[in-house]
């Protein structure tokens, strides 16, 4: 008898842990029906993670192969969310993208936030995480859609982290941001792909953006920040050259905006310069809500 109540009592804290933790917490790929196309992501979640827990969507550079991030897993596993990878769709050369203008998505008839709306009911869903903390992290083509969605959707996540990313001319000239968003940018000054004193001309072949400061000072005028503060941290890769943050505060949201730029720095993930993924992270994390 004695046994038996033991077993028992066994199996109902068994049963009190399963429910207070993510047992969808295999890392894998997937796919979701999106109109008549099939679209793949995979997924990073950490073991017991928490029902309920916030989302970092990742979206990748041009064609890039760099679908995943283990630093961004890493602090995933210590910080307690989840991240999605999602996968962009071809463009008129064949490479996965996101379509944020560029004159090689003429032929792409893709509404991004629709997409990223059906994959966020989709993910959330799926694997118990919270429908309000989620957050975008980009890099390149995906940091330019950070900005692409931050003015055609704001609503859709909580917080943007673009990484090498850059603004459009037509957006800046033509859309005004509907909602205050918080949107963080880390740029390597010497960036001769999403160029840091931008590319009216378009001699890159992007189409015409502007500079990423003027970028960045737009969003923060837009969420009507009233002060900037500049400091310099440690440039992990070289001590000699900077790392210039420039913290924009004091909006009536509450919703900051911060640039990092990085003396020298190309276009790439940054990971070598400063501890991107960790950056990223604590920005998010100051725009958490308690949904209970």
């Amino acid at each position: 008898m004695k046994l038996r109540l033991f077993t028992l009592m066994v199996a109902v804290a068994l049963a009190v842990v399963a429910n207070a933790t993510n047992t969808n917490n295999q890392t894998g790929k997937y796919t979701i029906a999106y109109g008549d196309t099939i679209r793949t992501y995979s997924m990073h979640v950490p073991i017991s993670i928490s029902n309920g827990a916030p989302l970092v969507v990742y979206t990748h550079g041009y064609g890039s192969k760099t679908r995943w991030r283990d630093d961004l897993n890493a602090v995933a596993d210590s910080c307690g969310f989840a991240v999605c990878y999602p996968d962009g769709s071809p463009d008129s050369r064949g490479y996965d993208s996101w379509n944020v203008g560029y004159p090689t998505q003429d032929c792409m008839d893709i509404d991004e936030a629709d997409f990223f709306s059906h994959l966020l009911d989709e993910v959330t869903s799926k694997f118990r995480l919270s429908t309000v903390n989620v957050f975008m992290a980009g890099w390149s083509n995906g940091g330019d859609l950070c900005y692409h969605l931050a003015y055609t959707d704001p609503a859709l996540f909580r917080a943007y982290g673009s990484v090498g990313g850059l603004m459009y001319e037509s957006m800046y000239t033509n859309n005004t941001l509907t909602l205050p968003v918080p949107i963080i940018e880390i740029h390597g000054n010497d960036d001769d792909v999403a160029m840091w004193e931008g590319d009216h001309l378009n001699t890159g072949g992007w189409g015409a953006y502007i500079p990423v400061p003027l970028a960045v000072a737009t969003v923060a005028a837009h969420n009507r920040c009233t002060t900037m503060a500049i400091d310099t941290i440690t440039n992990k890769r070289d001590a000699s050259q900077m790392v210039k943050r420039t913290s924009y505060s004091g909006s009536p949201s509450n919703c900051d905006v911060v640039l990092y730029e990085i003396e020298g720095g190309k276009h790439s993930w940054a990971e070598e310069e400063v501890n991107t993924s960790k950056i990223l992270w604590k920005f998010f994390s100051h725009y958490l809500v308690d949904e209970n």
